[in-house]
Order: structure tokens, then C-alpha cells, then sequence
């Protein structure tokens, strides 16, 4: 196979291991997997999510990135060879990630919000200042009792709650609501109507862009150094954190209500349904983002490898992140006099209500506040890399000229992803930002996987895709992931869809609901991913239709260039390595160890007819998993068989001419 020097690859097998590894393990393994396991029973949360992790998540995770890695191509254009009446399928996940992208940087526009806020001599959340705050106010860590007039009037309990006129609020929660999002408690007004922009966020969301464009000005080869640090460095930082947190007070607490489990709820499918979710949002799978990274890889990398490591490391991040969490929110908790649940909340209270409080309870508040949301922005930095070059992955491989000019057309993504993500910075942006998570990813991104199984694995053949994988990696897939691929993920994906449907409700934004107009728009925002999928159906049909009749239907096979590049591979794993920089004369045998060998088809050349008499006498290639086959049992039973054939092999180049240029290396 032919290798594309002007597409790029990855500088090193570590690049693409970090940035899978920061791609999958971002802002949701901080703050959605440790709410959705206290949420679910704790421990009780950690079964079902393992069990998915292995029967779904990895074995699509391995299928993505093989795939990608096969077709050395993006997620849009690998449709086109391997099964063009799927080209649909391809343009939903490009479309998911540009929806996600503009949105995931508007929470990384609050990270940089918070970083640079904290560098003040008082942290401005652990005060009711007037310029932002409400007579309902009050700061919980603040003893005294004219911390708020509210409080005397209602004073809100798990099992009683205030109306929302006078429920006293955490100068916390005042300040994520009133300061950062300038919210607008009535919600959207009139169509159209989502209240001024917000200048100072828009200053960090331009902020945000600048810093990925800077990141992905050269593609891979850019953003494949900055991962060495911004996968790593959050780590670090969630160790120190991780140690701070264990040994403060109280941290216990917060420990039980995230691994003592609640063996009640595990017999409730909504924990299923929630574990299913954070399989595929965190790993990333059917985003494209997966494909996208393993097309960069060499083909014959070791991808089934790195894959296992990826799914690993996601789900030890998240482990470690919620043992970060709950120590010190049980620590908050244990310095409040106040239960645990009434600490933790979910989304992005966690990270941007709860978690602050948090760390004004710690010693230097100040530098940890900016260790954290360091972290947290870095952690997004790595994810936004993989949405953004999904997009531009697709556009270079749909218009190969244009990659002279990487620059340019990342400028013009990331310029036209920050003006369609300034509506989230208005007074409604919360809500916008809401309905974009729920219609334009959350619902979407399950469809596209089902369709995405049964296309791969139905129409194409798993036994087909098998032949690829060997062709490619010299093995075969094991059973596990044949009956993943075929029985079990669809299924489990088609009982999570269902289950979902059955018991959806319209979303809204705690007690404020959502106008018709605002769902309506959330339902474009679906159909623009998931409807491109019938819909290009329909057409590479109607195509294949008035091409070649209703005989055949060359749109369900893949193309030619598809099959032989499985047909290179298997040359490659089932013959010599050759290489034309040397002579025939130069030709020896080293080793004996035909599994362990690196098949490179691409250099191989016969120098003349007595070359492929020679070779055709001593080995075949066999259609079997040994790379090569001897027939001659005399040449298997000892070393000094191979020493005979090494000496016929020089006695044959003797004749050869002086000028040949091809020679044979085990």
C-alpha cells in the first residue's frame, strides 16, 4: 500500500495514544461520571457501566479505530470506499462534532473564566458582593447568623424546599448564575429573544478558539506535541489533588457515597440507561473523532493494543477523578455541617458550584482554584482537538488540494464554530447550550452507532471486516469481539434507544421550561445529523439505480480500492519483506520467526523470471495465519535446513546480473 506522506501521520505510537487518551478522558470524567454514580447507587453504578464498558464500549472503540486505521482516511470519506450507501453515517458523525464543538468550548470559556478569577487576593465566589448578589445570598461557610434575612424565613432541608421566591442561595451558586452566566430566570422570551451577549465571556470563548487554532494550525503534526502535555499534565495535577483530598477531614464521607453501593437501584433500568450514556460520551465513540485518530496511525500499527489501553486509562481517569471529588466534597461537607447530597450536584453544578466551594474550604485556596481549572481546561483542550480535526479531516479528504492550506481552513472552522457559539453566551445561553447538548448530541449519537453496527457488521460482514483486520494486523479477531459486534452491542444499543424512548420527557432547565419554538429548533438540530443518514441512502440508491439498473447494487459492496488494499495486506503478512535498496546478492535469511515479522508490501519487486521461478520453488504463500510456508519438511526440522537454503539463495544470486535491484530479508 501505498503510504500518503502529504495527508500525515502520527510522529510517534505514544501521539496517538495520548490523544486518544485526552480525547476520550475530558470534562465529563471529572464532573458527569462522579454525580452519575452517586446519582445511581455508587458502587451499584460501577457494574453496569464496567459491563457495557467491556460488551459495548470497547469492542467499538477497537472496531472505530481499526476502522480508521484501515481506510487511512477520515470518518466522511472511509463510507465512500467502504460502503458508499453509508456515506450518511459519515456525514452525522462530522456533523455531532461540530455541534459539540461549539458548545464544549463555551464550558471551556468558563474553565478560562474562572482561572483567571482566581488569581485574586479574595476568591470572588466566597463573598456576596453587591455588585452581583441578591438579598438571597448568603455564603454557607459563614457562621454568623445574618449571613442572609431568607434564612430566617425558610431554611431548606433534603425533605423540605422553599419557593423560589425566598430559597437562600450559596454566594457560590449566586455567583456561577448571576456573575458568570448573567442567567435570565424567566427563561426564552418572544422567538428569537435570548437577551444580551455576555462581552466578558465572549472575550474567553475567543480566548478558547485562538489557543485550539494555535494547537491545530498544522494538523497532527501540532497537535500531536501538545498532547505530551496537556494529556499528561492533568493527571499530575488530579494525583496532588487526589492527596490533598484523602487525608482532610470528613473525606471518608464523601468515599462512602461513591463506592458503597445501593444494590436496589442496579435492578433499575434508568442506571443502565445512565451507565450506557457515559460509555459512549466518554470514550467518544461514533463522534468520528476514533476513526479520524486511527487514520493517521501506520497501517500495519498496533491498533487492537493501543485501543485496550485507551478504554483502560478512561475508566482508571474516572475512578480517580471521582475519589478526587468526593474527598473533598465530604470534606465540604464535614466543614458545613451539611449532608453530602446536598453538597454534590450534578452536570455542570459540580464543577462550577460545588467544586469551588470546595477548594475555598482547602489551605491556599487561591493556587489550588487554579491547579483545578487548569486541569479542567486542559482536559477539554485535548477533546475540542479531536471534534475540530474531525471536521477538517473531512475536508481534506473530500478536497485533497486544500491541505496546502491547513491554516487557512482551520482559521475559518474555528472562526465560523465562535460566531454560531455566541448565542450561548447570551442571557438564555444556558438554555441554548441545553438544548444543543440534548437535541444535537445526547439523542443523536445512539442512532448513529446502531446504524453504524448493522452497517459494518450486517451489510458489509463482520466476516469481511474480519479478512480486513487480518489483512492489516496478521490475526483474526477473537470470538469476543465477532459476538459483540454482531449480537450484543446492537442489541444492548437497540434496548438503551428504546428504553430512552419510552420514557422521554420534553428537557427543560431545573423549573424553567422551554417555549415551543426552543424545542422545535432543538428537533432541527437532531434531524441535521440523524436525517443525512436515510437521506444519503436514498440517494447513492437512486444513483446506483439509473447507473447500472436494479441488477446490481455496487452502493452495499465496497469499492475496488477498498478490496485491494485488504488483498496488499495479505501479501504483506503472508510473504518475505522486500525492499529495493539493495541487490539479490544481499539477500539472507536471519531469523526463523515468520509471526513476528514486519510485512512491508509496498517495496517489494521481482528483479526477473528466474526470481519468481526461485521463489516460487522454495516458499509459497499460504492462505493460513503463518506468515509463510515452506513446503520442503526438510527446511522446518532444523537451523541447519535454513543454513542450506540461505547457501542455495547465494549460489542463484551469483547468476544474477550486476544491475539487479531487489533482495529478500527475513
Amino acid at each position: 500500500m501505498i503510504e500518503d506522506q502529504a495527508r500525515g501521520h502520527w510522529g510517534s505510537r505514544a501521539e496517538f495514544v495520548l490523544s486518544c487518551v485526552g480525547y476520550s478522558v475530558g470534562l465529563g470524567n471529572v464532573w458527569r461520571f462522579p454525580f452519575l454514580a452517586y446519582e445511581n447507587g455508587g458502587g451499584a453504578f460501577l457494574v453496569p457501566y464496567i459491563i457495557l464498558l467491556i460488551l459495548v464500549g470497547k469492542p467499538m472503540y477497537f472496531m472505530e479505530a481499526a476502522l480508521g486505521q484501515f481506510g487511512q482516511v477520515g470518518p466522511m470519506q472511509i463510507w465512500s470506499e467502504l460502503l458508499p450507501a453509508g456515506i450518511g453515517i459519515g456525514m452525522a458523525m462530522v456533523t455531532i462534532s461540530l455541534i459539540v464543538s461549539i458548545y464544549y468550548n463555551v464550558i471551556m470559556a468558563y474553565c478560562l473564566f474562572y482561572l483567571f478569577n482566581s488569581m485574586r487576593a479574595v476568591l470572588p465566589w466566597t463573598e456576596c458582593d453587591p455588585a452581583w448578589a441578591n438579598a438571597r445570598c448568603y455564603v454557607r461557610a459563614d457562621n454568623s447568623s445574618a449571613r442572609s434575612p431568607l434564612l430566617h424565613a425558610c431554611h431548606p432541608t433534603p425533605f423540605r424546599k422553599c419557593p423560589p421566591a425566598l430559597e437562600p442561595q450559596t454566594s457560590e451558586e449566586q455567583y456561577w448564575e448571576r456573575r458568570v452566566l448573567q442567567i435570565r430566570d424567566s427563561g426564552f422570551g418572544e422567538f428569537g429573544d435570548i437577551g444580551q451577549l455576555n462581552m466578558e465571556l465572549g472575550f474567553y470563548l475567543l480566548l478558547s478558539w485562538i489557543i485550539v487554532l494555535i494547537c491545530l494550525s498544522k494538523g497532527i503534526k501540532s497537535s500531536g506535541k501538545v498532547v505530551y502535555f496537556s494529556a499528561t499534565f492533568p493527571y499530575l495535577i488530579l494525583v496532588i489533588l487526589l492527596i490533598m483530598g484523602v487525608i482532610q477531614t470528613g473525606a471518608g464521607d464523601g468515599l462512602y457515597f461513591l463506592f458503597v453501593p445501593d444494590w436496589e437501584k442496579i435492578q433499575n433500568f434508568s442506571v443502565w440507561r445512565a451507565a450506557a450514556g457515559q460509555v459512549f460520551f466518554s470514550l467518544g465513540i461514533s463522534w468520528g473523532g476514533i476513526i479520524m485518530f486511527g487514520s493517521y496511525n501506520k497501517f500495519d500499527a498496533r491498533v487492537h493494543v493501543d485501543a485496550h489501553i485507551v478504554s483502560v486509562v478512561d475508566f482508571l481517569t474516572s475512578l480517580l477523578a471521582s475519589i478526587v471529588v468526593f474527598s473533598t466534597l465530604g470534606h465540604s461537607a464535614h466543614i458545613l455541617g451539611v449532608p453530602v447530597e446536598t453538597v454534590a450536584k450534578g452536570g455542570q453544578g459540580l464543577a462550577f458550584v460545588a467544586y469551588p466551594e470546595a477548594l475555598s474550604q482547602l489551605p491556599a485556596p487561591q493556587f489550588w482554584s487554579i491547579i483545578f481549572f487548569s486541569m479542567l481546561f486542559l482536559l477539554g483542550l485535548d477533546s475540542q482537538f479531536a471534534l475540530v480535526e474531525t471536521a477538517t479531516c473531512a475536508i481534506f479528504d473530500a478536497f485533497p488540494r486544500l491541505r496546502d492550506n491547513k491554516t487557512c481552513i482551520t482559521s475559518l472552522v474555528c472562526a465560523a464554530c465562535f460566531l454560531l457559539g455566541l448565542p450561548c453566551l447570551s442571557e438564555c445561553g444556558q438554555y441554548v447550550l441545553d438544548l444543543m447538548d440534548t437535541y444535537g448530541a445526547g439523542m443523536s449519537v445512539i442512532i448513529i452507532a446502531m446504524c453504524e453496527l448493522i452497517a459494518i457488521m450486517w451489510v458489509y460482514g463482520v466476516r469481511n471486516y474480519c479478512r480486513d483486520i487480518k489483512a492489516m494486523l496478521g490475526f483474526s479477531p477473537s470470538w469476543y469481539f465477532k459476538i459483540c459486534w454482531t449480537v450484543i452491542s446492537p442489541l444492548a444499543l437497540i434496548t438503551v434507544f428504546v428504553a430512552g424512548c419510552v420514557t422521554w420527557t420534553r428537557p427543560s432547565y431545573g423549573a424553567v421550561q422551554y417555549p415551543e419554538w426552543a424545542h422545535i429548533i432543538g428537533w432541527l438540530l437532531f434531524s441535521l445529523s440523524v436525517v443525512q443518514i436515510p437521506v444519503w441512502l436514498l440517494i447513492m440508491s437512486l444513483a446506483s439505480v439509473m447507473e447500472v439498473g436494479c441488477g446490481s447494487w455496487p452502493t452495499l459492496r465496497p469499492t475496488q480500492s477498498w478490496t485491494e488494499r485488504r488483498q496488499q495486506g495479505d501479501v504483506s503478512n503472508s510473504t518475505f519483506i522486500c525492499k529495493s535498496s539493495k541487490g539479490i546478492t544481499e539477500m539472507s535469511f536471519q531469523s526463523f520467526n515468520p509471526p513476528a515479522m514486519e510485512m512491508k508490501p509496498k517495496d517489494c519487486v521481482l528483479g526477473g523470471p528466474n526470481d519468481s521461478q526461485f521463489l516460487s520453488n522454495s516458499v509459497s504463500t499460504g492462505g493460513g495465519d503463518s506468515a509463510i510456508d515452506i513446503p520442503h519438511s526438510s527446511m522446518l526440522n532444523s537451523f541447519a535446513s535454513v543454513r542450506r537454503a540461505q547457501s542455495q539463495v547465494s549460489l542463484q544470486s551469483r547468476s544474477q546480473t550486476q544491475d539487479s535491484n531487489t533482495y529478500f530479508n527475513v
